[in-house]
Parts: C-alpha cells; sequence; structure tokens
C-alpha cells in the first residue's frame, strides 16, 4: 500500500470519541427489533418512524443482498408497519410482468396468477425456438439460481401480503402491487395484452395489434425487438380508435406492456452476450431507465394521497448513487445513468424516506459461483460498528457525526464500498447475522 493511500485510511477510520458518542446516542433512538420475527413483532413499537414518516410520500426499502433470509423477515415488519400507516402502494425489484399477476393475487386470491411467474420459475413466456438465456458474466447466475428457495421465500411475502389487504375495510386501502424490473424472462408481456385486449378481441383495431404481437417462428431477437417497435407505433397511430373502447388507464397500460416487451428483449440482446462489465453496464442503464419510467408510470396513476413503498437493492434505492465509491463492477445505471432511488429523490425532493437494511456477518445463496457468499465482520466498517449497538434494530441516521463521515460498508459479496451513510439512508435496519434462503 502507497503512503498516500495509507493516509487516506487513517485518515478515513472512524474515532473512538466518534463510535462512543453512537452508542450514547443509540441508548435512546435505537429500537431493538426482538423477536426478529415477521408475524408476531409488535409494530407498534416502531412508531418513533411516525414523527419522521410525516410530509413523506415514498418509502425506499432497501437490502443489501437479495439472497439472504432475513430480507424477508425485514420486509414484511416493515410493510405491515408502513401499511398500517397508510402506504398502500408497494413496487418491488422484481419483473413488470410478474408484478402484474402477483397484484392481480393480492388484490382477489386467485392462485392460479401464481403460477405464472417467471420469478418463481414459470417458464411458459421462453420461446421454443431460440436460446435466450444468458452466455457471457451473466450465466453462473443464470445456472445457479436458488429457484426453490427464492420461490419459498417470495410466497410467503406474496401471502402475507394477500391476507392484510383482505383484512382493509375500505376500497380506497387496498394494497397495490407492481414490479418496477424489467421482466426476469422477455415475452412475459405477450400474455398480459392479450388478457387486457380479450373483452374486445374483436375489434378491428386490437385484432391487427394482437396479429402482430404474434411471434414469427424462427425470428432473431433483432427481428423481435423490430416488430415490437412497429406494434407501439400502430398502438400510437390507432390511439383514437382504441380509446373508443379502452379508458386512459387501460390504454396507458397496454403501451406499456408493450414498451417493457421491448425493453426487456433490449436488454437481452446485450446483457446476455456481454463478457465485458463496459458491454453489461450499456445494458444496466437502459434496464435502470426503464425502471425510472416504471415507477413514474405509477406515480402518474397514484391520487395525491396515495403513498409509495419502494422494496429493492440499497444501491437502486440510493438517495445520491454519485456519493458511492467502489459501487461495483455493475451498478445500478451502469455508471451512465443514475439509479431509480437517485431519480425519485431528485423527482419528489424532501417527499422520500429511505430506510437501508445492514448486516455484519453470515452467509448468502447468491448464485455467483465466482463471487463470495460468506460474510465476515470487518473492523472500522460501518457494519462491525453498527454490531456494537445490537442484534437487531432500526435506527434514524440523522444525528451521530460519524454517520456523516464516509465509511466503508460490506456489501453483497462481501464487497466492501464506500459512502456517508446520511447521504443513502434516513434509518438503517440492521441485523448482525444472515444466513441462506430457505424452502
Amino acid at each position: 500500500m502507497s503512503i498516500i493511500n495509507r493516509l487516506l485510511q487513517l485518515r478515513n477510520k472512524p474515532s473512538q470519541k466518534q463510535i462512543l458518542e453512537l452508542l450514547s446516542w443509540s441508548k435512546q433512538n435505537a429500537n431493538i427489533i426482538e423477536p426478529l420475527d415477521s408475524i408476531n413483532y409488535d409494530i407498534n413499537k416502531l412508531n418513533k418512524l411516525d414523527k419522521l414518516l410525516e410530509n413523506k410520500r415514498v418509502v425506499y426499502l432497501g437490502e443489501e443482498d437479495h439472497w439472504i433470509h432475513e430480507k424477508t423477515v425485514y420486509r414484511i415488519i416493515m410493510l405491515r408497519y408502513l401499511i398500517s400507516r397508510g402506504w398502500n402502494y408497494i413496487g418491488e425489484e422484481i419483473g413488470w410482468s410478474d408484478g402484474i399477476r402477483i397484484g392481480k393475487y393480492i388484490d382477489n386470491g386467485q392462485e392460479s396468477y401464481l403460477e405464472k411467474i417467471a420469478t418463481y420459475g414459470y417458464t411458459g413466456a421462453l420461446r421454443t425456438d431460440r436460446e435466450d438465456k444468458p452466455q457471457g458474466i451473466l450465466k453462473s447466475s443464470s445456472d445457479n439460481y436458488p429457484l426453490a428457495e427464492f420461490k419459498s421465500e417470495q410466497l410467503f411475502l406474496t401471502k402475507t401480503l394477500k391476507e392484510i389487504n383482505f383484512k382493509k375495510e375500505k376500497d380506497s386501502d387496498r394494497i397495490h402491487f407492481f414490479g418496477f424490473d424489467i421482466d426476469a424472462v422477455a415475452g412475459g408481456g405477450y400474455e398480459d395484452v392479450e388478457i387486457l385486449l380479450s373483452p374486445y378481441k374483436h375489434k378491428t383495431a386490437v385484432v391487427k395489434i394482437l396479429e402482430m404481437l404474434n411471434r414469427i417462428p424462427g425470428e432473431t431477437i433483432n427481428d423481435e425487438i423490430s416488430r415490437l417497435k412497429m406494434v407501439l407505433a400502430t398502438i400510437k397511430e390507432l390511439e383514437l380508435n382504441l380509446k373508443e373502447f379502452l379508458d386512459e388507464k387501460q390504454y396507458n397500460l397496454l403501451y406499456e406492456h408493450v414498451l417493457t416487451l421491448l425493453d426487456s428483449f433490449k436488454f437481452n440482446l446485450i446483457a446476455n452476450s456481454a463478457d465485458t462489465y463496459k458491454q453489461l453496464n450499456l445494458a444496466m442503464a437502459a434496464r435502470e431507465k426503464a425502471i425510472h419510467r416504471h415507477v413514474k408510470f405509477v406515480l402518474s396513476m397514484m391520487e395525491p394521497s396515495d403513498k409509495l413503498v419502494l422494496m429493492g437493492h440499497n444501491r437502486h434505492l440510493s438517495k445520491d448513487i454519485s456519493a458511492i465509491k467502489n459501487g461495483g463492477a455493475a451498478p445500478p445505471g451502469g455508471g451512465h445513468v443514475p439509479s431509480v432511488g437517485t431519480y425519485i429523490n431528485q423527482l419528489l425532493p424532501g417527499q422520500v424516506f429511505s430506510i437501508w437494511q445492514l448486516f455484519n456477518q453470515g452467509s448468502s445463496s447468491q448464485p455467483y459461483v465466482n463471487l463470495n457468499s460468506k460474510y465476515v465482520s470487518r473492523p472500522d466498517t460501518l457494519n462491525a460498528i453498527l454490531a456494537k449497538i445490537g442484534s437487531n434494530f432500526l435506527m434514524p441516521t440523522a444525528g451521530p457525526r460519524l454517520f456523516e463521515k464516509s465509511l466503508d460498508i460490506v456489501g453483497i459479496y462481501n464487497a466492501e464500498y464506500r459512502t456517508a451513510i446520511t447521504k443513502q439512508a434516513d434509518a438503517i435496519f440492521f441485523i448482525d447475522e444472515v444466513s441462506p434462503l430457505r424452502k
């Protein structure tokens, strides 16, 4: 290590005085989460958040690792609290098409919707006449994905939300769930468009659109992208005809379904063959732009009194991604566009409350065989400092000087990145030890 780097390391090291100040402050401000139980934890113990959430319209529920069991526990605890306080729109970093189907299940309880979720293993949208699976950097994730465990955890979350929704007394308070990502399996949107247009399938304009949406045997992914572009142009051309029987919301949803189909195939075209991070980051930029659009689309459908929760990776939900150093080889936006968290924070200044979930040690079910699945506590990192406070707690970040200091954080794959936590999160949900996903 060079002398300059060593001096920088010493300068950035948290002082003992700052740590002691934090520990003292935490005694009055940390909500100890015991038991760490998704269903039985008393959410009224979180009422300190009530004042912090005044005048906020959006809450981020960030997680550092998608593939840990405790992520589900954390989400359910926080969602139970937030829903009880009027947060009724819930978006997840999951495919747009999957989100449509999960949302319908949460709304009406029909189990058939859960049988067609790509993230849970549904393959009905996959083409049989060409190979659309990743062959480059993303191949390891595709080949080793912990599907059964991920499905089990997600189903528990989804069914919990359905039970909460069914206890709602007023329609205005019911949960509206959506996915804000591109589709896990490109092509799911075909079925969604057919369902949306099925009541009008004999209308001339609909017949034309459905004919254009028919997959052509043997077409390349470039051919499919070109065809979907023509479908979008036709929807625009036929707007007046379509609005004779579709209302504004249905028309906009139709366009969004097809546009997401296009975005998902365009992502695959680049990402599936990417063998360098420079190539992959072009796909990551296009993906993040689609995520921006999805969240903005849902915001446009909400009433002014409606409130929104976004669930996803911490760095997708970073309030200022430019303030994160060493953020990974393929960060949200690929280094070309801001994360969705940064985008929404700029779009709705002062209206976002961000919660990041962090941990100190444990293990993960992450699928990349060349990346780390074990988490080891490292001295002087924010994680290790937080572990001095307790095992499981929720705590605001405004107050301690230490939180304003740029510190190393151990994140997914046991890799470190650096940021001042106050620039990213208004509160931390800390879990000392995490474990792999469970069936």
